[in-house]
C-alpha cells in the first residue's frame, strides 16, 4: 500500500501481504481508491487466502482503474468478484503461464461486470475456447472501448478482429496474435474512428484488417506479418494505399524476403507520409535512382526513410548511387533519419559536385545516414564526404554496417569523420 497514512493514496501497491492490523485502514480507503494496480511480484493467491479466511468486506466502489496481473500456474484464485461495485473505464489483465480454468472464470465474470470500459488490455500465453467467446461478447456489449490492446495466443482471431473492427468509438488499437494463419483475408466495414494501428499477425489477418479500414483519420500504420505472405504481396500495399490519411508507416516482414518495389509501390499515392519504415527477412527492397526521385516527389514531407532487409546485401544488388541522395536530400528538407544503402563507388562520382543539388539553399536539420553495407572505393571518402555535403547543408552522422576488421567500414567511418569537420 503507497501514500501516507493521512492522506489517502490514488494507488494500492501490495508490495507484501499487508498485516492484519492494516485490512481496517485499508478497507476505508478503499472506499476513496480510483486507481489499483497488483503487479507480477506480488503473493496473489496468499493476499486472497487472507480476504477470504478474514471474510473482510473489501470492494473498491470508486475505482476506475485496474492493472493486473496473474500468475496462472497458481492455485485457482481471482480477485475480480471484490471489483464488481466498481465502474472500471481502463482494465489491463496479465495472464503468466497456463490455467484455462482460470482465464475462463476471469474473462465470464469480466464479461458479467460489464463495466464501462474505455481502454483495456489483455494479454495471455493461452486462450482457450470458451474465453475466445467471452472475448468477442465483451467486445461487442462494450461500444464505449477507445483503446485496445489484445496479446494473445489463439487460432481464432478472425472473430475477434471481426468484434474489434465494430466498436464505435476506437481510436487506438494495438493486436498481436501469434496463432497459426488462416484463410480469412476481408471483413465487412469497419474501424469508423480508427487513428491508430499497429497490428502483429500473420498475412492474411493484417490484410483483412486494413481491408476492413473505413476511418479517415487513421495516421499510424505499425505492422509487423509473421509467416509468409498468401497471394499477391501487393494485394495488402493496395489496401493500404486506399488510407490517403497515413503517416507513419513502419512494416516489418519477418519470414518473407517479398515484398518488392513494385508490391510497395502504391503508397506513393498517399501524400502525407512522413515516416516510411520497411525491413524484410532478405537484404532489403532493391531500388534505383528512378525509384528514389519517385519517392521523393510522392512524400516531400519525409522525415524518416529507412529500406532495411535482416540479411547482408550480396554484390549483385540494385542500389540508387549517390546521384540518386541529389533529388532525395533536395526535395524531403525535413529528413532526421535515413537507412539505406547505396552505390558509392568513386566511379559513380566523376563529376561529382556538377549535378548535385546546392544546399546552401535549403536550411537543414541534424541528419542520421545508415548506409548500410554501402560499396565505396577506397581512398574515396575524401570525394564521397565533400560530395553529400553539397547536398546537405545540416550536421550528418555517418553510420554503416561493415565491421571494424573491413576495409569498407574504415573508409565510411573516415567520410563521417571529415563531414563532422564541417563548421
Amino acid at each position: 500500500m503507497s501514500g501516507p497514512n493521512r492522506c489517502p493514496s490514488r494507488t494500492f501497491l501490495f508490495l507484501d501481504l499487508p498485516d492484519a492490523a492494516e485490512w481496517d485502514h485499508m478497507r476505508f480507503r478503499a472506499t476513496m481508491v480510483k486507481e489499483l494496480t497488483v503487479p507480477e511480484s506480488d503473493n496473489y493467491d496468499a493476499l486472497l487466502e487472507v480476504i477470504k479466511l478474514h471474510k473482510i468486506d473489501l470492494t473498491f466502489p470508486e475505482l476506475v482503474s485496474l492493472h493486473l496481473h496473474i500468475l496462472v500456474s497458481k492455485r485457482l484464485q481471482t480477485s475480480l468478484p471484490l471489483f464488481t461495485p466498481s465502474r472500471l473505464q481502463e482494465l489491463e489483465i496479465t495472464f503468466e503461464g497456463y490455467n484455462d480454468r482460470l482465464i475462463d472464470t476471469t474473462m465470464e465474470t469480466l464479461l458479467a461486470q460489464a463495466h464501462p470500459l474505455r481502454s483495456l488490455d489483455i494479454k495471455t500465453e493461452s486462450l482457450p475456447k470458451p474465453s475466445q467467446g467471452y472475448l468477442v461478447q465483451l467486445l461487442e456489449t462494450t461500444p464505449s472501448i477507445n483503446s485496445l490492446h489484445l496479446t494473445l495466443m489463439t487460432s481464432h482471431g478472425e472473430d475477434i478482429v471481426q468484434a474489434v473492427a465494430q466498436l464505435p468509438d476506437l481510436r487506438t488499437l494495438r493486436l498481436q496474435f501469434s496463432g497459426p494463419d488462416g484463410t480469412r483475408d476481408a471483413y465487412p466495414p469497419g474501424f469508423q474512428s480508427l487513428l491508430s494501428l499497429e497490428i502483429v499477425s500473420p498475412h492474411a489477418i493484417a490484410l483483412g484488417a486494413v481491408r476492413a479500414i473505413t476511418s479517415p483519420n487513421l495516421s499510424t500504420l505499425n505492422m509487423d506479418v509473421l509467416g509468409g505472405i498468401n497471394g499477391p504481396p501487393r494485394s495488402l500495399f493496395d489496401a493500404m494505399a486506399t488510407i490517403s490519411s497515413l503517416n507513419t508507416v513502419n512494416l516489418t516482414f519477418y519470414r518473407s524476403p517479398h515484398p518488392q518495389w513494385a508490391d510497395v509501390e502504391p503508397l506513393l499515392s498517399c501524400p502525407l507520409i512522413s515516416i516510411f519504415t520497411i525491413t524484410l527477412a532478405s537484404p532489403g527492397l532493391e531500388i534505383d535512382d528512378e525509384i528514389i526521385s519517385a519517392i521523393s516527389r510522392a512524400w516531400p514531407n519525409l522525415t524518416h526513410l529507412r529500406l532495411d532487409g535482416f540479411d547482408a546485401t550480396p554484390k549483385r544488388f540494385k542500389r540508387p548511387s549517390l546521384h540518386g541522395l541529389a533529388e532525395l536530400f533536395g526535395r524531403c528538407s525535413k529528413l532526421q533519419e535515413v537507412i539505406l544503402e547505396v552505390d558509392a563507388r568513386a566511379r559513380q562520382l566523376r563529376t561529382p559536385l556538377a549535378n548535385a543539388t546546392p544546399a546552401n539553399s535549403v536550411s537543414h536539420g541534424k541528419l542520421l545516414f545508415n548506409v548500410r553495407r554501402s560499396r565505396i572505393a577506397q581512398e574515396s571518402e575524401k570525394v564521397v564526404s565533400e560530395y553529400l555535403m553539397s547536398l546537405w547543408s545540416g550536421q550528418c552522422e555517418v553510420a554503416s554496417e561493415w565491421t571494424d576488421e573491413e576495409w569498407q567500414g574504415a573508409t565510411w567511418e573516415k567520410v563521417g569523420a571529415l563531414m563532422s569537420q564541417r563548421g
